[in-house]
This record gives structure tokens, C-alpha cells and sequence, in this order.
């Protein structure tokens, strides 16, 4: 667990002036805390890490955890990940920052005004992401598209497609859709901007 509670700052890099609030503490729950002389698997190290964080967190701290609920059941490590989320939302730090693959994760947005959706833009021909954040948006995989331009086998693609499903091909369709309206507005609004000096 990274923490950080004296005086230290950083640089924010934005493009546009940005006020962020005081922190009294950092903590972050990043990277893999397998521990074979512990006895701990991924799951339970990312678990007591987390678990110290929200006995040491205060409602003046920033909290960073990076894919929550992973390493485990997807469907218990998604409700894990949410009722942790919540958690912290309702009664722990100022501000959490969480990624995740759980699609579950990503629609507290519907259902709780305290969260927000943002996703790193990536650039599908190239494989990579651009580091452009795209507020309101959640994020997509891309698994099977990386897989398919990585050369997997065709038969192993078109199998993945269709277990993965009709419905979250919708999904993601939908994600696809706003990301792009999300660009356009951008470029349109830097366009206007442009004209407006």
C-alpha cells in the first residue's frame, strides 16, 4: 500500500487550469500483492490492503485503487468492488479513484449521483491509448479486437464474439458511440475556440 501523508505534491498535468481540493493522506492499492511467504494470493493481498486503507482513510483523503474486485469470481469480485466503492463513498475519503474491467462496477453512475464514469481514450488501429480521459464515459475492454489484431486464431476469435454475446456487443456499441460523439464535440469545440481569438 502506497501512503503518503506529509507534504508532497505534483505537478497536474492539464491542458486547462485545474483546482483539485487538499489532501490529507494518498493511499493507493496498486499493482499485485501476491505474497507466497504470507500465504496471500492476489485476491487476499489486494483485500488487507484495502482493508487498511479504510481503517487509516479519512474523509480528507484521496484513495486510488486499481481494479478493484479483480483476481477473483467475477461476479462475487464485482459485488466486492461495489459494496467497497459505496462504502467509501458513503462513509470514508473525500475522493476515490478506482479502475476496473467490471462492467457491474461501471454502472454505479445510474444508480448513486456520488460516482462518475471517465475511461482512457485508445486508439483501436494502433493498439495503444492516447492518455486523452474521456469524462462520462465508461470503459471498454477491447479484449477481442487486441486479440484479433495480435493474429489469435480467426476460429478462436469469432468463438469469443459469440460467447461473448449479442447484448454486450450492444453494450459496448453504445460505449463505441459515445466515445465518438464525446471526440466530436471536443474537436468542434476546440474548433470554436480557435475561431472565437
Amino acid at each position: 500500500m502506497l501512503r503518503t501523508c506529509h507534504g508532497a505534491g505534483l505537478y497536474v498535468l492539464a491542458s486547462e487550469s485545474v483546482q483539485i481540493p487538499w489532501f490529507d493522506c494518498v493511499f493507493a492499492d496498486i499493482g499485485d500483492e501476491q505474497s507466497l511467504s504470507q500465504s496471500l494470493s492476489t485476491f487476499s493481498g489486494h483485500l488487507k490492503q484495502i482493508s487498511n486503507i479504510k481503517l487509516q482513510s479519512t474523509r480528507q483523503s484521496l484513495v486510488l485503487l486499481d481494479e478493484v474486485g479483480a483476481g477473483t469470481n467475477p461476479l462475487e469480485g464485482a459485488a466486492l468492488g461495489m459494496s467497497l466503492l459505496e462504502s467509501f463513498a458513503q462513509d470514508g475519503c473525500l475522493l476515490t479513484i478506482a479502475t476496473t474491467h467490471h462492467g457491474e462496477l461501471k454502472t454505479l453512475k445510474y444508480s448513486n449521483e456520488a460516482f462518475e464514469n471517465a475511461c482512457m481514450e485508445f486508439d483501436e488501429v494502433n493498439l495503444k491509448p492516447t492518455y486523452k480521459v474521456l469524462w462520462g464515459i465508461p470503459g471498454r475492454s477491447n479484449a477481442i479486437n487486441i486479440a484479433e489484431r495480435l493474429r489469435l486464431p480467426s476460429v478462436v476469435i469469432d468463438t469469443a464474439r459469440k460467447l461473448y454475446g449479442s447484448s454486450s456487443a450492444e453494450i459496448d456499441e453504445v460505449i463505441t458511440d459515445m466515445e465518438k460523439l464525446k471526440q466530436d464535440y471536443h474537436k468542434r469545440l476546440t474548433e470554436a475556440q480557435y475561431y472565437l481569438m
